[in-house]
């Protein structure tokens, strides 16, 4: 397993908060995540989401791409390696695109991004 970097402070609040959507053929699900806290920084270490093949991935920080748009996702569901080291960051806001480009088949796709928000920056 790859080692998160940079490590969380001690008073860091954790950020795991998966989202599930069926997808027909040609869909497109749009998720935006924003931090829950009144906080300057979330740091994103991995971001999981459900791979199949026929499928497109992007994510963006803040309004910049920082992702995609690629065949496969930073990292699968079920692997939950650290993709992005060091960590990602972003202030306000991730949206995170995800398509399925298959003609034929409905999928399940499930986006779990998992990080922190650094405490003690906020208002």
């Amino acid at each position: 397993m790859t080692e998160i970097v940079p490590k969380p402070d001690a008073d860091a609040v954790g950020y795991n908060d998966p989202i599930t959507r069926r997808l027909d053929p040609g869909q497109q699900l749009t998720v935006t995540f924003s931090p829950k806290q009144q906080v300057s920084e979330f740091l994103l270490p991995i971001l999981a989401i459900s791979k199949y093949r026929n499928s497109s991935y992007e994510m963006w920080l803040d309004g910049e791409r920082q992702y995609g748009p690629a065949p496969i996702p930073p990292t699968d569901i079920d692997d939950l390696t650290a993709t992005f080291v060091p960590a990602k960051s972003f202030s306000s806001s991730m949206r995170v695109v995800v398509r399925n480009l298959d003609d034929t088949s409905t999928r399940t796709y499930s986006v779990q991004p998992i990080g922190w928000e650094v405490a003690g920056n906020g208002a």
